[in-house]
C-alpha cells in the first residue's frame, strides 16, 4: 500500500479499497496470485498488466502535456501570469521530483482536510488562516535554507 502512496503521490489505499481492485484486476488478466514456496503468496504482474500499465502511463503523460499547454494558452490569452505559473509548476511535477513522492500525499492529504471542513465561524476560519500561515512561513524558512 505504502508503494501505491508513493507511485502515484496522493493515493493512500486501505485494505477495503485495495483488496476489491486486485480482484478486479485478476478478473482482467492483469496480475495473478503466486504461490511461494513458503506458503504465502504474492501477487504478480501480468504481460497484459504490464502492457497497460505502459498504456495509463502515457495516456497519464499525455493529460498532463495537455493541461500544462492549455493553461499557457489561457495565460496569454488572459495575460493571467497566476496561470502561467501554475503550468510552469504543473511541469515541473510532470517531470518528477523524488522528494514529492513524500510531499504530495501530505499536501493531498491538506487540501482534502480543507475541503472536507464544514462551514467555519469567524473564528474558526482565523485559527485555520494562522495554521496555515504558519506552515507557509515555516517552508520558506526552510526554501531559504536550500538556496
Amino acid at each position: 500500500m505504502k508503494a501505491i502512496e508513493t507511485e502515484t503521490g496522493f493515493w493512500r489505499p486501505s485494505a477495503g479499497s485495495l483488496y476489491p481492485l486486485l480482484a478486479t484486476m485478476r478478473e482482467a488478466g492483469l496480475i495473478c496470485e503466486v504461490n511461494e514456496p513458503d506458503g504465502t503468496s504474492r501477487w504478480q504482474i501480468t504481460a497484459e498488466g504490464k502492457a497497460t500499465y505502459a498504456q495509463a502511463a502515457e495516456s497519464k503523460q499525455e493529460l498532463l502535456d495537455s493541461m500544462r499547454r492549455s493553461l499557457m494558452v489561457f495565460a496569454k490569452v488572459f495575460d493571467a501570469a497566476p496561470i502561467e505559473s501554475f503550468a510552469e509548476r504543473l511541469t515541473t511535477w510532470h517531470e518528477g521530483r523524488p522528494d514529492f513522492s513524500t510531499l504530495g500525499p501530505l499536501f493531498m492529504d491538506l487540501h482534502d482536510s480543507l475541503w472536507s471542513l464544514p462551514s467555519l465561524s469567524g473564528e474558526q476560519e482565523e485559527q485555520i488562516q494562522a495554521i496555515l500561515r504558519d506552515a507557509i512561513a515555516a517552508i520558506e524558512e526552510v526554501r531559504g535554507t536550500t538556496e
